[in-house]
């Protein structure tokens, strides 16, 4: 009994730091190389580059003309950044360029004339939605033919406000276009994300609507084909009656969470994806030549598995009969053939139409009403077991990935939480791989201060007052 009470009088949590710099409201932060930094990203398209084991800016520049809406680490040293000004961009940081000790913040000065990072890529993307980018590796492993940095697709909002496209960096080029969900109404696309599934090693892309919906979608192998395609309905929900405001799903790809609007807090099990009739082959990107249009791909998926004649089939790179239209006369066979179809220029690359199996509405695998409307950022841990959910409430939120308790509640700020983000679960034996990468090493005490910073289980929340507090959790 007196356990008990001591514990219900131990004063509230606080955080270990503040970190103050930004000008205006927090719209995203993140961990990279290993928890030594974070990044963090506000509404002017300011991005600031922390060192957490000196609490301090080394980097700071204006990334975008608008908000920023995501920002992610790809290989050692490229920052990508989503802005409200309608592009993605790629940027590697300078090796040996790091800001002097004297760095002027952007709650410190309006001057963005300071140095920036390289520019390597630009492309132009729809952000009208306020739907942030996610990206996932291409290959699980570096390839042995390669030279450049590890490939990476990354998903975006469609020019259609109802589909999502997914880009090939560092090509950039266009490999998937998700359709329109057909089942039920979704409204445009708020949230996104890319993950492999472990034990299947399929790509999965999972994304939240403005109806309340929550589907998943199978991509088609590693996306190494010419020409662009589709992607696979593999699960439909709509658990919320508001948009959903964010996303993220556990390690394995097994489970997903979305939070929304309103008050619901919902996990879905997504179902093991099995091997569909695009995938018959050693390489279903490249099955269909890029000369077929689109136009010759639009028979049901039975009718492309019943038995064909051969001796009635149009030669493979011929145009293909289209139902619904007037029979045309048949094309000369042989040589004759081969020659007109040479000489007929090849059509503009057009997504296939969707090849879906019959997916209808079914329940989340578990929903709980936290009773506090507005979560508007979700983030799983590395290790699965915990998630955590900043609020318009000001309120940073805890809870079991497994049953969706609440088992902590962070109260520090006096405005809306936007942004959250775990720091990755690492041990000792991570950060030894983790020193072989290129990089200046700190003397022994900097670095030892360093690693132990790495093996913070730290929880970062970015607020509407321009600050970001940091946790350190169980």
């Amino acid at each position: 009994m007196a356990v008990a009470q001591h514990s219900s009088t131990l004063p509230p949590a606080l955080p270990t730091c503040i970190l103050r710099g930004h000008a205006s409201q927090i719209h995203c932060v993140h961990f990279v190389r290993c928890n030594a930094y974070l990044l963090t990203g506000d509404a002017n398209g300011c991005v600031v580059y922390w060192s957490l084991a000196t609490k301090r800016a080394v980097y700071v520049w204006k990334a975008h003309a608008g908000p920023i809406l995501a920002l992610a680490q790809w290989d050692y040293d490229r920052i990508l950044t989503h802005g409200r000004d309608n592009t993605l961009r790629v940027w590697q940081l300078r090796p040996q360029g790091r800001l002097p000790d004297k760095i002027a913040l952007p709650a410190d000065s309006d001057d963005h004339t300071q140095p920036l990072p390289w520019l390597l890529h630009s492309l132009p993307v729809n952000t009208l939605n306020f739907c942030a980018f996610s990206m996932c590796c291409q290959y699980t492993r570096p390839r042995t033919d390669q030279t450049g940095p590890n490939p990476i697709l990354v998903a975006v909002p469609g020019r259609d406000d109802k589909q999502i496209e997914v880009w090939l960096l560092p090509d950039e080029s266009l490999k998937i276009i998700v359709p329109r969900v057909q089942a039920v109404e979704t409204g445009m696309v708020m949230a996104v994300k890319l993950l492999r599934h472990q034990r299947s090693q399929n790509i999965l892309l999972l994304a939240g609507y403005e109806g309340g919906v929550a589907a998943a979608f199978k991509l088609p192998g590693d996306c190494t084909g010419p020409s662009v395609g589709s992607a696979e309905l593999v699960y439909l929900s709509q658990p919320h009656s508001q948009p959903v405001l964010s996303l993220d799903a556990s390690p394995d790809g097994d489970f997903f969470f979305t939070s929304s609007a309103d008050a619901k807090l919902a996990k879905h099990r997504v179902p093991e994806p099995t091997l569909s009739i695009n995938e018959v082959g050693e390489n279903e990107a490249t099955m269909i030549p890029p000369s077929v249009p689109a136009s010759g791909l639009s028979e049901p998926v039975e009718d492309v598995s019943q038995p064909v004649d051969s001796s009635e089939s149009p030669p493979l790179f011929a145009k293909l009969p289209t139902k619904g239209k007037t029979p045309e006369t048949p094309k000369p066979g042989g040589l004759s053939s081969l020659l007109s179809s040479s000489s007929t220029p090849l059509p503009r690359i057009k997504p296939p139409p969707p090849v879906q199996s019959v997916v209808t509405l079914e329940p989340a695998y578990k929903i709980i009403d936290t009773k506090h409307a507005g979560q508007q950022s979700l983030r799983v841990r590395s290790d699965g077991r915990l998630l955590v959910t900043g609020g318009w409430d000001a309120r940073v939120r805890i809870y079991s990935s497994k049953t969706l308790k609440e088992v902590a509640v962070l109260k520090w700020h006096k405005e809306g939480v936007y942004a959250v983000a775990f720091a990755n679960m690492l041990t000792a034996e991570d950060l030894a791989v983790e020193d072989s990468e290129p990089e200046t090493r700190a003397e022994s005490r900097g670095q030892e201060r360093e690693n132990e910073t790495k093996l913070k289980h730290w929880v970062a929340a970015g607020a509407k007052d321009g600050k970001v507090s940091l946790w350190e959790v169980f």
